[in-house]
């Protein structure tokens, strides 16, 4: 037998199939090895030997009574795969059909030590799960997603944590709130119905459990649409939901007695005390796994839980149907709450800041300087007000929002009376391209405010991210209409005080309503705190689309033409090629000055001839104004 110094002993029970016992004999003898005895469990059990390997066709409740004898260590254990074993294959290595087995049984040498799961005394094959981490299961996950998904969105109402106190053999006890905890042992990567990539070793004396502590419903279902995708988590990056522990033992308990499932078996107890045996058992590795590279089996515990929900968190979750989107608690923000209110403030730094930002933002606009407005823009100190206004709507947060609005007031105040005493005392009197860009807001502008609005809430919420504060405050550009409006009191021009002021309003309203929901989802507050003052931005944002909208549709409008127009430039070159010069509306009559190049001075009919092609193309009547560019 190839140097196997023991007796090969096949046991076997009444329930084993009996197909199963013939293909044993059909593959014994293609292997050419003389036939093991054979005995059965109940016999064994009763009259054990020592130094002998067992050759197991057994399910895993019987591979439990094995593994829990007292004299397990005195033997040497190969299990066959059969489809009652499924834990045991997973957790053993055990190849995946009986030729290979049984071949491994036969002929490998020597057994390998591995530890064995223990809770309460009885051996844990599998995983022992308390609570619910479906999820974290790879074989249901693949199976039945998609009707767990359809079920888990029927039932979000009804999805809570519950209070567990994990104690590990170190003694570090940590209170939280989670949906399910798993316990296993060890298994090997692509053979266990476990979620995790790596493989974990048998005979590194710890024990690995999972925590599955989602903060709300739309983290949870994040998680389970991730892992259906990458179908299997790895130990280096978990989810923002799942907690790691490697310890040599850990006890489970909660407030009340805790269930839970051992290898599929319910049990109930106050509290769970799991522990690892090191080298309790010799197994029998098949060869076609990969090599099990034994581990460091030092005291050193490993604990990643830092990033679930903090103790007051998990307090506040408790016993609770899990919010739509995440909850913070105070304790979790109370230093950027902090620094959101200093931000409202009405300060001397913020008075000098908007003064000099709104003096570079009119001189950029006098100069038609994009680099210089841009610069004014990152300068000016007005985005910061506004979130703080976002997160005072967001908790109803009265005083935060008077101080809010108090320096929002009073640097629009400054930035228009700087902007139109410099428009005064500059005796240039025309209207830049820069300036006449931003007397005209539509649509776009508001769903720029609004994406910089959740930019920029997020940034502030996210400290590893304030630097991305500036590439919001360049996107939304709060300061350049206020010195527009300025310029155009400075000049008595109303057309330019009411667009600029309206593309400001723009920025403002949908950054301050963009931002609060933003906060609203991060968790900084319930959405029925927020109901009466949300209720308040929602219809600002509503009343200000109404002339958004036909300063869109108007765009609309004058984009369609200029495309029918190009459409035509380059059909008729004997009357003369066509370039759209600008669009323009009068009394909802379209204005289109037009650059006609022609070798000479084109001729009355040419031009009534272009103009009639225009008409015809657009279907309206429009005014049409050429300029002749001559050409050789």
């Amino acid at each position: 037998m190839d140097g196997i110094s023991r007796e090969i002993i096949l046991i076997s029970s009444e329930h084993t199939d009996s197909d199963t016992l013939t293909e044993i004999d059909s593959q014994i003898a293609k292997l050419g090895i003389p036939p093991p005895e054979r005995t059965s469990l109940a016999d064994w059990l009763e009259h054990p030997r020592r130094d002998v390997r067992l050759v197991c066709a057994l399910a895993d409740p019987e591979i439990r009574l094995l593994l829990e004898h007292q004299k397990v260590a005195e033997w040497e254990l190969a299990f066959l795969p059969l489809r009652t074993n499924r834990a045991a294959q997973a957790s053993f290595g055990v190849p995946g059909n009986i030729a290979a087995a049984l071949k491994g049984a036969c002929t490998i040498e020597k057994g390998t030590a591995f530890d064995l799961l223990v809770c309460n005394s009885r051996v844990i094959l599998g995983t022992l799960v308390s609570g619910d981490v479906w999820g974290l299961h790879s074989d249901r996950m693949q199976q039945q997603f998609w009707p767990r998904l359809r079920e888990t969105v029927s039932h979000l109402g009804s999805l809570r944590l519950q209070p567990y106190t994990l104690t590990t053999a170190r003694g570090t006890a940590q209170e939280l709130a989670a949906m399910g905890v798993m316990v296993f042992g060890h298994h090997f990567s692509g053979s266990s119905a476990s979620a995790i990539r790596e493989s974990v070793t048998p005979n590194d004396g710890k024990l690995t459990a999972f925590v599955l502590s989602p903060t709300s419903v739309a983290s949870h279902l994040w998680f389970l649409i991730k892992f259906r995708l990458l179908r299997r988590i790895s130990l280096k990056h978990l989810p923002d939901s799942v907690g790691y522990i490697r310890s040599n033992s850990l006890t489970i308990s909660g407030r009340i007695r805790v269930e839970a499932t051992l290898d599929g078996e319910k049990i109930e107890a106050d509290q769970f005390q799991v522990e690892v045996r090191e080298a309790a058992a010799n197994i029998v590795v098949g060869k076609t796994l990969q090599e099990i590279e034994e581990e460091d089996s030092s005291d050193r515990e490993s604990l990643r839980t830092t990033h679930l929900p903090s103790i007051a968190t998990s307090r506040m979750l408790r016993d609770k149907n899990l919010p739509l989107f995440p909850r913070a608690a105070e304790a979790d923000f109370r230093e950027l709450f902090l620094n959101l209110r200093e931000s409202a403030r009405t300060t001397t730094a913020f008075s000098v800041l908007m003064v000099l930002s709104t003096l570079l933002a009119a001189t950029g606009l006098f100069l038609n300087s994009a680099s210089v407005i841009i610069g004014a823009m990152i300068l000016a100190p007005l985005m910061a007000p506004v979130i703080s206004l976002a997160m005072g709507i967001a908790r109803t947060d009265t005083r935060l929002i008077r101080s809010s609005l108090r320096t929002l007031g009073t640097g629009s105040i400054l930035a228009i009376g700087c902007a139109a005493m410099f428009a005064l005392l500059t005796p240039l009197q025309t209207i830049t391209t820069e300036m006449d860009s931003r007397l005209h807001p539509s649509l776009l502008d508001l769903l720029v405010a609004l994406l910089s609005g959740v930019a920029g809430a997020y940034a502030t919420a996210k400290e590893q991210l304030a630097k991305s504060m500036a590439g919001v405050a360049i996107a939304v550009a709060l300061v350049p209409p206020l010195a527009v409006a300025g310029i155009g009191i400075g000049w008595a021009n109303p057309d330019m005080i009411i667009g600029a002021s309206l593309l400001y309003l723009t920025n403002l309203i949908g950054i301050m309503l963009a931002a609060s929901l933003t906060f609203l989802v991060l968790g900084f507050a319930p959405v029925s705190r927020a109901r009466n003052t949300l209720a308040m931005s929602l219809g600002l944002l509503v009343l200000i689309s109404i002339p958004l909208g036909l300063s869109f549709h108007t765009l609309i409008q004058q984009n369609a033409i200029r495309t029918a127009i190009n459409e035509l430039a380059q059909l008729n070159p004997a009357d003369g090629m066509l370039e759209v010069r600008e669009v323009t509306m009068r009394d909802n009559k379209p204005i289109v000055r037009l650059i006609i190049r022609t070798r000479g001075e084109p001729s009355g009919e040419a031009i009534a001839r272009q103009k009639a092609r225009i008409v015809e193309k657009l279907g309206q009547d429009i005014e049409v104004e050429f300029f002749p560019v001559y050409v050789r």
